[in-house]
């Protein structure tokens, strides 16, 4: 690792909307010049589209890197937020992982009738997607086999993994919480007559309600970052009705900047990213 000092005061930028001492964002390649740069570089700025191996590559040749992005990538999509919800400790739904269909399926390969320990309705979740794709409310056995089905074709394009959690009846919000650097804010997320409380799906914001749990929600996830070093996301928790400890659901690395505006959402990122600098030293 670099030692900090002199040509290590170097910043290097990944980010299209962050200007540094280096910028290589439109570069299509690695080559011996970024590799000289990292070498030779204190931080470097990533965007959220950042391939995971850029980013380990600048993670092992620079002291520090914004976002920190360890934890999306050790374990991504929604296997890897159960993985990580279990390892920090965090509250959740009944969850159960599995590698891919057939370690859920097993005795059942005409899938006639569910495994035993599945009890209608469920929630499934495949291991990629956004705003509320390939997100499931499961009712009944015939629904099970179309979505089993779905996610055998996912597994052929070499996308394995999901989850079975269970169904939290009676919910028609959910708590959208976003990590900006040191800055963190809560709004609720509005269900109109359907599962998914996505904006993108017509869910709507209310940013009053419920005080109380909207400070819940965001101490938790500050207790969660603070052990996980997350420092940019959008996290989604739930609370059972009559009942005031949050639940996370998921963690959204690339979250729409919607809920807060774009012209905000970049402020408090370039905020975020100078106050990392500072940090630096």
């Amino acid at each position: 690792m670099t030692k900090l000092g002199g040509p290590s005061q170097m910043i290097v930028s990944f980010h299209p909307s962050v200007p540094a001492d280096r910028f290589f964002w439109e570069r299509r390649r690695i080559d011996g010049e970024i590799r000289a740069a990292l070498a030779a570089a204190r931080g470097v700025v990533v965007s959220s589209t950042v391939d995971p191996e850029l980013y380990w590559f600048c993670r092992r040749l620079v002291p520090s890197v914004f976002p920190n992005y360890d934890a999306r990538f050790q374990g991504q999509g929604k296997v890897g937020d159960t993985l990580l919800f279990w390892a920090a400790g965090a509250d959740h739904p009944e969850t159960t992982v599995f590698p891919r269909v057939e370690s859920l399926v097993g005795d059942h390969p005409e899938m006639g009738s569910p495994p035993a320990r599945l009890t209608f309705p469920l929630v499934i979740k495949g291991a990629r997607g956004g705003e509320g794709s390939q997100t499931w409310l499961v009712r009944e056995n015939g629904e099970l086999e179309g979505v089993l089905l779905h996610l055998r074709q996912l597994e052929l394009q070499g996308t394995f993994g999901f989850v079975v959690q269970e169904y939290l009846q009676d919910l028609d919000r959910d708590l959208r919480v976003v990590v900006i650097g040191e800055h963190v804010e809560a709004y609720w997320r509005i269900r109109e007559g359907a599962f998914h409380h996505n904006l993108a799906r017509g869910g709507r914001i209310d940013r009053d309600a419920d005080p109380e749990r909207r400070e819940a929600g965001i101490e938790a996830v500050r207790r969660f970052c603070r052990t996980t070093g997350i420092n940019l996301a959008g996290f989604d928790l739930v609370f059972r009705p009559g009942e005031s400890t949050p639940l996370f659901l998921e963690i959204n690395y690339t979250f729409s900047a919607r809920g807060l505006g774009e012209s905000r959402y970049t402020r408090l990122f370039r905020q975020a990213v100078s106050q990392w600098r500072e940090s630096l030293g």
